[in-house]
């Protein structure tokens, strides 16, 4: 028991010194009114002190400190969460477009239950059958109800080859179902395209990471070849597309503009957003573009979306897409402390419309009745609107 008082006496006084340090080295009118804060600070203390020494079962101090920072976190929304060292190499890993995992990207809603976004294209969760909207609420049969996002997350992830069972609630169906699913080394393609009929380019993109924009310039222009440069229009396909990075957005979007805005962000303390423009050159030579988006459109490609849009520049069709508005950043906290991912930041569209929580709405709402991942392209409802409405532009224009 002495050992146990005197190492939380230790953490109890290095928390405190930190504390006072911050105190007294901000100005007399800042430490005034932080006079609360302290208080809290010493609140915590004295709860952490209670908890270490009386609770039933031995705990680690160290994750005991790491619930107390994601519990803090993710009481803001559901993206912001603290990353321990491991998590925060796993997120470099990410972006660069190969993971070990499920293919699944996810996230905490109000109620607290693990919600799927979108399962990512050609990856172990799209070919076990998981959509936009499913609610995982066991894994392995443990309950994830309650859990923070980033424990659950780490659960679906292991050795590649090694199985998994998900316990999912899906809207319209009467009882939860297990899926089990196969992990893999997941190596994400971001772009995929194809040339259907009457010479119409099919972009399907599945994900806005670094390698996105320079896929799309090989697809637009091989495309171009292969229609002997008679290409009517393009469709370009961001269903279930959950998003990516901020900055391949604006890449991906500015290869179809000419001018205009893409779009702006505006963090707490600034009085001016930050506006991001297109460059001139429209690597389509200003053809028709269709959008095709669902419920799992979020984030980078809403911006994308709402960009084209907003622009006059293509036109958008399916159903609403997810609503998530909001700017993420990844701060480093130090040599083996972790980082933090904070949001920072809300990202509105050039008509300067805030989406977070409400979403992009299409110009024409199509539902799509078609869920499985491998039906043929002409099966798809949604696809074959987009077809139609670009040959029929086509028509009148050469009329």
């Amino acid at each position: 028991m002495n050992s146990s008082k005197n190492k939380t006496s230790r953490i109890f006084s290095l928390i405190l010194f930190v504390i006072l340090f911050s105190f007294f080295s901000k100005s007399s009118s800042f430490a005034n009114s932080h006079d609360e804060d302290i208080e809290l600070f010493k609140l915590f203390i004295s709860v952490f002190t209670e908890v270490e020494e009386q609770y039933v079962d031995d705990i680690d101090s160290k994750e005991l400190i790491y619930s107390a920072l994601r519990g803090m976190l993710q009481s803001l929304d559901p993206y912001s969460t603290y990353l321990s060292e491991d998590d925060f190499k796993e997120t470099e890993v990410d972006t660069k477009g190969f993971y070990g995992g499920l293919g699944l990207e996810v996230t905490l809603d109000d109620n607290g239950w693990i919600r799927v976004i979108s399962p990512i294209d050609d990856t172990p969760a799209a070919k076990a059958g998981m959509r936009t909207g499913d609610y995982i609420t066991a894994i392995d049969g443990t309950d994830v109800y309650g859990m923070f996002l980033d424990e659950a997350v780490g659960l679906m992830r292991g050795y590649a080859n090694t199985p998994i069972v998900l316990t999912i609630f899906r809207e319209g169906e009467e009882t939860t179902f297990d899926v089990k699913i196969v992990r893999e080394i997941i190596q994400i393609t971001p772009v995929k395209f194809e040339l259907l009929e009457e010479n119409i380019g099919y972009i399907r993109i599945s994900s806005f990471n670094d390698l996105a924009d320079k896929k799309i310039v090989t697809a637009v222009k091989e495309l171009n070849q292969e229609s002997n440069g008679k290409i009517k229009g393009f469709i370009i396909d961001i269903r279930n597309n959950p998003g990516g990075l901020l900055d391949q957005s604006i890449k991906v979007t500015d290869l179809f503009l000419d001018k205009g805005e893409i779009v702006s962000t505006k963090f707490r303390n600034q009085k001016r957003k930050n506006r991001y423009f297109a460059k001139k050159g429209d690597i389509t030579n200003k053809s028709d573009l269709i959008i095709i988006t669902n419920g799992g459109s979020a984030s980078a490609s809403e911006i994308f979306a709402g960009a084209l849009g907003d622009n006059g520049r293509a036109t958008v069709i399916g159903t609403k897409t997810y609503g998530k508005g909001s700017v993420q950043s990844i701060i480093p906290l130090g040599s083996k402390d972790g980082a933090i991912r904070l949001t920072t930041a809300k990202y509105y569209t050039p008509n300067d419309i805030s989406i977070d929580k409400i979403g992009i709405k299409p110009l024409y709402k199509i539902e799509n009745t078609n869920n499985s991942q491998d039906d043929e392209l002409s099966s798809d409802n949604q696809l074959e609107f987009a077809k139609k409405l670009l040959l029929a532009r086509h028509s009148r224009r050469v009329k």
